[in-house]
């Protein structure tokens, strides 16, 4: 109920269109077509993929299977060996641990060519920068732009946007993409963003409806209650809706209140100490769009910094004037 119910909104309808048209066009053009799909984590960009992947079935023909899409994610600690055994494995090649660096490369651009591939979908691409050491994997990215060079596919990328330091530190592989689709939160001091926002909560309450009892998601002053609980998040928010769901199912009843979407977004939504302070669904507070209630939602799903360890200062040997004599 939860997982099908897909409300395309402007940010959505863009991204899918320049997918279909990377994917349609991109074997007519001279070089790889390539696009970085950004935004921060639970914004819709797997969904993204999905929808254009889902299009695009595998499906076998008498001369063998037809792959059109290859879709996987960026290992945490990417390597080219790792990265070519996830495609190979991808594309049903029951060796794809077999074999040396080279050989696995020469046998995954012929499977894409035997297969038809168009496009290679590769998700978590903020993996090829080491936040730690604050570098590019630059031997795999550049492994990366031979294969779709070799394989003439089109290229989407997809991460959080951090990842763009991996296209701004390589020249060659930047040079092939276009300008970077957004995927942002939902935005509730801009209209139209917060009209979207209210439709989507309509379009769950219409799917919902049909099986519970629950109040209006998207009414009065409860839109605005969903938006400081998710930071206008829709990741988020399929995941509190969900467990609402689940616990409904649990304990066999067709109601869901305000009660219960409260226990839901306490049990689905990662709070931070500062976001943690309000309760949204506290129907005993008054909840009025605000500078400090925005600022708060701003910062759901946001990562807490780690401090800055301290720095020891350096101790210096305090000599005495007798010990000085006496070393001499």
């Amino acid at each position: 109920m939860i997982e099908n119910t897909l409300v395309p909104h402007t940010a959505f309808n863009r991204a899918i269109k320049s997918l279909d048209q990377c994917f349609e066009y991109a074997q007519g053009c001279s070089e790889p077509v390539c696009l970085a799909l950004l935004g921060e984590s639970r914004t819709g960009k797997s969904r993204v993929l999905e929808e254009c992947y889902v299009k695009y079935p595998r499906h076998r023909t008498p001369e063998g299977m037809t792959i059109p899409i290859v879709r996987v994610k960026t290992p945490s600690k990417p390597t080219v060996k790792g990265l070519v055994e996830i495609m190979l494995h991808d594309m049903g090649d029951p060796r794809s641990s077999s074999g040396t660096e080279n050989r696995k490369t020469t046998r995954l651009l012929e499977l894409m060519q035997g297969s038809s591939t168009r496009m290679l979908m590769v998700d978590e691409f903020q993996h090829f920068y080491d936040k730690v050491s604050h570098k590019v994997m630059h031997h795999v990215a550049d492994w990366l732009k031979i294969v779709v060079d070799e394989a003439r596919i089109a290229l989407v990328v997809s991460g959080i946007p951090t990842c763009r330091a991996v296209l701004d530190q390589n020249e060659q592989l930047a040079g092939r993409f276009l300008a970077p689709i957004s995927m942002p939160r939902f935005n509730w001091n801009k209209d139209d963003q917060r009209e979207e926002f209210e439709a989507i909560l309509a379009a769950f309450h219409e799917s919902m409806s049909r099986h519970f009892d629950l109040p209006e998601l998207d009414g009065e002053g409860m839109a605005f209650r969903f938006y400081c609980g998710t930071g206008g998040l829709i990741g988020y928010l399929v995941k509190m809706l969900r467990q609402a769901v689940w616990d409904a199912l649990d304990e066999d009843r067709m109601v869901i209140t305000v009660a219960d979407l409260a226990e839901a977004h306490l049990r689905s939504v990662w709070a931070t100490d500062g976001v943690a302070s309000i309760r949204p669904f506290d129907l005993s507070a008054s909840l009025e769009p605000n500078e400090l209630l925005l600022s708060i939602a701003a910062r759901v799903g946001v990562k807490v910094e780690e401090p800055a360890p301290e720095r020891k200062a350096a101790t210096r040997n305090k000599w005495k004037t007798s010990q000085v004599l006496s070393a001499q």
